[in-house]
């Protein structure tokens, strides 16, 4: 009796051990709103758990700096990390699944009193001073282009504040981040789109070193294959 008490105790266990879902720990930047806000939210935070959610993985999100965020995703110190842009520059340093969180498209904007002679990225070939933001993709064209001085700084918010003070020639947004910062600070009439940049397939970036990093990106591309089959994916999309 004693022995059938325990293997039933066994079984109730393990079968209600199987009902809890895994959880994975992904750094996700804390400043590229409204894709990833500073709170941990943000349309990337909420595709990657729903994707993950769908297949039965829980997230827990390490909110930090983006550059701090993918230098312990290169030394094997956490397992991944988002918004990252799969490029030619960065596919050795990183492991990334086949499908993209989401495609972002950035352009070049300038200030209305000091605007760019150029008339496309193409035409930036005078030693423009582009402002960036640390570790940040903005495209294969963008990444070969020695023909402008590039200036990095932590993040958009600081770049557009240089650039309405005639600080920088021009930097680079992506959409919606540019639709939210000129919007809560009262820029939309100084600070103008110039020409489109690229577009960037965003990814989350996982780590070459740390333990099952390819598993879990093949479980990511899984996921969003459901959420976008079952109408979750445009909702979240939506939503932002």
């Amino acid at each position: 009796m004693i022995i059938r008490a325990l293997l039933v105790l066994i079984l109730f266990l393990g079968s209600a051990s199987s009902g809890f879902a895994e959880t994975i720990t992904l750094g996700a930047e804390n400043d590229w709103a409204p894709y990833a806000n500073p709170d941990g939210t943000g349309m990337a935070n909420d595709i990657v758990s729903a994707a993950y959610k769908a297949v039965g993985i829980d997230v827990a999100f390490k909110v930090a700096p983006y550059n701090r965020l993918l230098k312990e995703v290169r030394e094997g110190a956490i397992l991944g990390a988002f918004d990252v842009p799969k490029e030619s520059a960065n596919e050795k340093d990183y492991i990334f699944g086949t499908t993209p969180l989401f495609v972002a498209h950035s352009a070049y904007y300038h200030n209305k009193d000091h605007p760019l002679s150029a008339e496309k990225k193409e035409d930036l070939v005078n030693g423009e001073k582009i402002g960036i933001v640390f570790d940040y993709g903005y495209g294969d064209f963008f990444a070969k282009n020695d023909r402008i001085i590039k200036i990095p700084v932590r993040s958009d918010l600081l770049n557009v504040r240089k650039l309405a003070k005639g600080r920088i020639d021009a930097t680079i947004l992506y959409d919606k981040t540019a639709d939210k910062i000129m919007a809560e600070n009262d820029l939309n009439g100084k600070i103008l789109k110039a020409f489109e940049s690229e577009s960037s397939n965003i990814y989350v970036a996982f780590s070459r070193t740390f333990p099952k990093a390819e598993y879990y990106a093949k479980k990511l591309d899984e996921g969003l294959a459901i959420i976008k089959s079952n109408g979750i994916y445009n909702r979240i999309v939506g939503d932002h």
